[in-house]
């Protein structure tokens, strides 16, 4: 892991171009076979959105017709068309080439490998030009999780906090698009970087890492050139501990699925205390960290704070998921205490 994103953009640029165009296209084939051969999509999936009356700002619908009702083509053309938009993602079809870090110490100072599958299918690499490095173990419990959450009309939306490039989420508003599920996707991010630490809770080394720098009109575009961007994808740019309580003091609207990537101990408790109250009962958090010895501190402090007794599962090497089952108080006011002990370097990096 590690890389200068800007440099290896002006080097690849032009050929990223020319490749990435191509796979997102399979995609779009696919999606077009999926729209054109579907007998009765208008009224078992509700696929063309367009045609839909959307719901009001902030309100999610359940209208997913459940699996039972679709032919057996019409799941395969669907898998068909979801399978591609993954591995578009991913750059599976392009063999994406992994870029490594020389040392721990140059994390900016890069070399390129071959594309590996293995690695790249438990999200142990980082992808040239791909557009998440999640991998496809991780992605597929994405849509399983998803998925259910939506057969078992659990509402809310789709929120990710940690973005990068936007892979993860496009995949889910994919998801969502391809069961005619008029259901919001909300995108938290920097779109800089990640903070320097503010406690003694982080190493200072992951601000300092540019291939995680990626702006919000990149991930914009990209959300474009899968023909995925509408007015229910929504951006809320700032770090976690300041474009959180912002976007939650506006917006008290249920989550369904919560993926979080913040990598840092801080970050995964500032998504953790203002997010929790939020998930539906049933609804499922992501934990894309969970590998790293910060973020499961992170989450384990959490849970015996506030006297929650929940099951982890594993997905890969880094990533797990849980269900949030239990209701019941979050001592918020231990978050403020951590809060007021906090410094403000972020602040120099900008909110």
């Amino acid at each position: 892991m590690g890389a200068e994103y800007g440099s290896f953009r002006e080097a690849r640029g032009a050929q990223f171009g020319k490749e990435f165009r191509q796979a997102v296209l399979t995609a779009l084939a696919c999606l077009l076979v999926f729209t054109l051969f579907s007998s009765d999509w208008r009224a078992g999936l509700q696929f063309n959105v367009a045609q839909q009356q959307p719901a009001p700002q902030g309100q999610q619908t359940q209208q997913v017709a459940p699996a039972c009702q679709n032919t057996n083509g019409e799941r395969r053309l669907r898998n068909r068309y979801l399978d591609a938009v993954r591995d578009s993602i991913l750059g599976v079809h392009l063999a994406t080439p992994e870029l490594q870090a020389t040392s721990v110490h140059t994390i900016n100072n890069v070399s390129q490998l071959p594309f590996n599958a293995s690695k790249q299918e438990r999200g142990n690499d980082s992808p040239a030009y791909g557009l998440s490095m999640i991998g496809q173990l991780r992605m597929n419990n994405l849509r399983a999780l998803l998925e259910d959450a939506l057969d078992r009309d659990v509402p809310g939306a789709f929120v990710e906090c940690g973005v990068w490039r936007g892979g993860a989420s496009i995949f889910a508003k994919a998801i969502l698009t391809a069961y005619g599920a008029q259901r919001d996707v909300h995108l938290v991010d920097s779109f800089q970087g990640l903070p320097p630490p503010t406690t003694g809770n982080d190493h200072d080394w992951w601000s300092k890492w540019n291939y995680m720098r990626v702006s919000q009109q990149e991930v914009q575009s990209a959300f474009e050139r899968f023909g995925l961007l509408d007015s229910r994808v929504h951006f809320h740019k700032g770090f976690f501990r300041y474009a959180l309580p912002a976007w939650r003091a506006k917006d008290k609207g249920a989550i369904a699925v919560l993926r979080m990537d913040g990598d840092m101990y801080e970050s995964t408790t500032d998504e953790l205390y203002n997010l929790w109250d939020s998930i539906s009962p049933g609804g499922y958090v992501i934990i894309d960290d969970w590998g790293l010895p910060e973020c499961q501190k992170a989450m384990n402090d959490f849970f015996s704070r506030n006297k929650l007794n929940i099951k982890v599962t594993k997905i890969d090497d880094y990533g797990a998921w849980l269900q949030k089952m239990e209701t019941g108080p979050i001592d918020h006011e231990w978050y403020k205490q951590f809060n007021n002990s906090r410094t403000n370097d972020d602040l120099k990096q900008g909110e």
